[in-house]
């Protein structure tokens, strides 16, 4: 068994099965980033057919977070595992490119947690949480949080013009009413 194998392996029982290209939704990052050739460009350059793509995208494989000719070593700190199209894809990048994908992938990693396994089960060791205290002062803007309960979401959900329509216009009649009351008074 490889060296790489026996990587993918042990990454898979910390970090569980899956790709963390995926995981991490890296692809969507990097379109936001509109600075690294995306995902999507490199399956257009590389014509790649349905049947072949589900066949990479189904393998997984080990990547070398820092590459084994600098020195970098098959180990869970310097590893991840991603499948093999999304790793044709990140070397076909330049390599301070790639690095940028690398620090995504360590920053999912460090945002999951580990999994330890243990006599009882597993246990999962959470990421260090830092409580971060910034005195905004008043120059802040206040983001309004909705309550996520079923029935709030239908309501913000459903936008009725025609209900805003008709308030709208009572209003605007009231208002009308009150200012002839108003006049007549005088």
């Amino acid at each position: 068994m490889s060296d790489n194998t026996k990587g993918r392996k042990s990454l898979e029982r910390t970090y569980g099965k899956g790709c963390m290209f995926k995981k991490a939704h890296i692809e969507e990052q990097v379109e936001a980033l509109r600075v690294i050739k995306t995902y999507k460009m490199f399956l257009r350059e590389t014509r790649y057919t349905g049947k072949k793509i589900q066949q990479l995208e189904g393998n997984m494989t080990y990547h070398h977070l820092k590459h084994r000719s600098e020195g970098g070593k098959t180990n869970d700190e310097n590893g991840s595992i991603i499948n093999e199209l999304a790793h044709r894809y990140m070397h076909s990048l330049p390599r301070d490119q790639e690095e940028i994908i690398n620090d995504m992938i360590r920053n999912y990693k460090m945002s999951i947690g580990t999994l330890i396994p243990s006599q009882e089960g597993i246990d999962i060791k959470q990421p260090i949480q830092i409580d971060l205290d910034f005195d905004i002062g008043e120059d802040c803007i206040t983001i309004p949080v909705y309550d996520n309960t079923k029935e709030d979401y239908e309501k913000r959900k459903k936008f009725n013009r025609a209900k805003v329509k008709r308030e709208t216009r009572q209003f605007i009649e009231d208002e009308l009413d009150f200012m002839e009351e108003l006049e007549e008074e005088r």
